[in-house]
């Protein structure tokens, strides 16, 4: 019987049963859902960000956070910085306004004080300059003031005293003071050319005794240096030789003369006899002339004694004190001396004893320092301005004391290169001497006024086109009184350490702004741009 075998296969585990795919809203449900916490910090970071960027990365206080909103007055104008309520700005009601004059040509400003001293913020009578402030400002360019402009129709006005005092606003009263119009020039002194002597010997010699030296002062007079000449010994003895010649011709000219009243000469020996003495004049005043161009002071009448007159000839205008500074067998009858023509001092000297010298050779330089001449290169803008008889003042950069002249000489021309005109001053100074070749700055007055009206610089503020001071209301002390700083348009002149004069603008007795005046400039260009009054509203 055949059997049929049957081949089975492993039976298989049987597969776990999926669960259904979600729907699309709820897979968008999940993803949304997993997602918050992400949102959440972004936000968070968000909120930070936002907050340090409007509090300046600060904390603000506790009592900040909690404390009750303060609510904000209403009376209040942003315009002018005070209650509305007392803004004479913006109420024409509280305070009359000042007349208006407008603009002054004469003097170059608005609402001129000094044309309408009514418009001065002074108790009682206002004071005027004592001097022409017109004239003042004619005698040199000063700073100008546009026409157009109107911030002088402002003012500032404070809430209260406090309100000024924590602004810093400090005030000074506008006072007379001692000011003046200078122009300065770079300068040089040097020595008077007619007292600056380059001395040297009339005639060639040798030189035997040089008895001042460089520094060494000397008085009108004083011999210098002496010299060993040779033709200065045969002038002496020419002139002696001819003394004695014109000796010996008077006397047989005399002895003619008596023998001829007795018939015993005949004229033409008489005649013979004067025109030879007459001669031995002629010779004499040749010789004494030849002494007198070297320096000699030689007598004109001499008598006789030819032997006194030898005896004076030998050392003839030679101290016996520049003898004694010679060597014994020096002191001869050619010696000359080379003498100082006026007080001064020796500035150079280029000799030495035994040098051969002639007329050529300088042999010192002398100077008078107490004469000396300031030459000042003026530039050519201001040249205009300066005239003969300006005082000066020198300020030597050596440090000296300063010291004083009057300009004495204008150039007619300006300097080519330098594009300056040069002046000229004549220094006499005699209480000390001064340096030749010194530089420093020379000070030319123009104009000293003793009474200037005057404020500290900083009190005036400038707008590019215009000048002013703010003056404080003369009520502004009052209690109950408002606080007000007016704009008053200033013209400026001389200018003196801290101090500036006002030609314009102010009086004395006035009281302006000075430290914090910028400020009361910088409130009103605020409100000209625009801030705007929301005191009405």
């Amino acid at each position: 019987m055949n059997t049929t075998t049957t081949s089975r296969r492993p039976a298989q585990p049987a597969r776990a049963e999926r669960p259904p795919a979600p729907t699309a809203p709820r897979r968008w449900l999940a993803a949304i859902a997993r997602g918050i916490p992400n949102l959440g910090v972004f936000g968070l970071l968000a909120a930070i960000f936002y907050f340090g960027h409007h509090s300046g990365w600060r904390i603000p206080r506790a009592s900040a956070l909690f404390a009750a909103p303060v609510q904000e007055h209403d009376d209040w104008c942003s315009e002018h910085l005070v209650p509305a309520s007392m803004c004479v700005g913006c109420r024409d009601d509280l305070l009359p306004k000042l007349p208006e004059f407008g603009w002054c040509r004469k003097h170059g400003v608005a609402e001129c004080v000094i044309d309408h001293p009514e418009l001065a913020q002074v108790a009682g009578e206002p004071r005027l300059p004592k001097y022409d402030a017109t004239r003042a400002l004619a005698l040199v360019t000063r700073p100008e003031n546009n026409s157009k402009n109107t911030l002088h129709k402002q003012h500032v006005q404070f809430a209260s005293l406090q309100s000024a005092a924590k602004l810093g606003i400090d005030v000074d009263v506008v006072q007379e003071r001692p000011m003046r119009d200078t122009v300065t020039a770079n300068g040089e002194l040097t020595f008077d050319p007619t007292r600056l002597a380059h001395l040297s010997s009339r005639v060639s010699g040798s030189v035997a005794a040089v008895l001042k030296t460089i520094g060494d002062e000397v008085r009108s007079g004083d011999v210098l240096v002496l010299i060993d000449a040779a033709q200065v010994g045969e002038a002496k003895s020419r002139l002696l030789k001819n003394m004695v010649e014109l000796d010996l011709r008077r006397t047989t000219a005399d002895r003619l003369r008596e023998l001829a009243r007795s018939k015993l000469v005949t004229a033409k020996a008489l005649s013979e006899a004067e025109a030879a003495f007459q001669e031995a004049q002629i010779a004499v005043v040749s010789a004494r002339q030849t002494l007198l161009n070297l320096g000699f002071d030689v007598p004109d009448d001499q008598g006789n004694d030819i032997e006194r007159l030898e005896k004076e000839m030998r050392f003839l205008g030679i101290p016996a004190e520049s003898l004694s500074a010679l060597p014994p067998g020096a002191k001869t009858t050619n010696l000359i001396a080379v003498r100082s023509p006026y007080d001064g001092v020796v500035l150079s000297s280029d000799v030495v004893v035994g040098e051969v010298v002639d007329a050529s050779h300088v042999l010192l330089t002398v100077a008078d320092p107490h004469r000396l001449w300031l030459l000042l290169n003026v530039r050519q803008e201001d040249a205009k301005h300066v005239s003969l008889g300006l005082p000066v003042q020198f300020h030597p950069d050596d440090g000296s004391p300063l010291v004083a002249g009057e300009i004495s000489w204008l150039s007619p021309s300006v300097d080519v290169r330098t594009r300056t005109l040069q002046a000229r001053v004549v220094m006499n100074v005699v209480d000390r001497p001064l340096r030749g070749q010194t530089f420093g700055t020379g000070t030319i007055v123009l104009r000293e006024e003793p009474d200037a009206v005057s404020v500290p610089a900083h009190a005036v503020q400038s707008t590019g086109d215009a000048q002013f001071v703010f003056v404080r209301d003369k009520n502004y002390l009052k209690e109950g009184s408002f606080k007000l700083f007016y704009a008053r348009q200033v013209r400026t002149g001389a200018r003196g350490g801290e101090y500036v004069e006002l030609l314009a603008g102010a009086l004395p007795g006035e009281v302006v702004a000075t430290t914090g005046s910028a400020s009361l400039l910088a409130q009103l260009l605020r409100g000209n741009l625009g801030a705007g009054c929301d005191c009405h509203n």
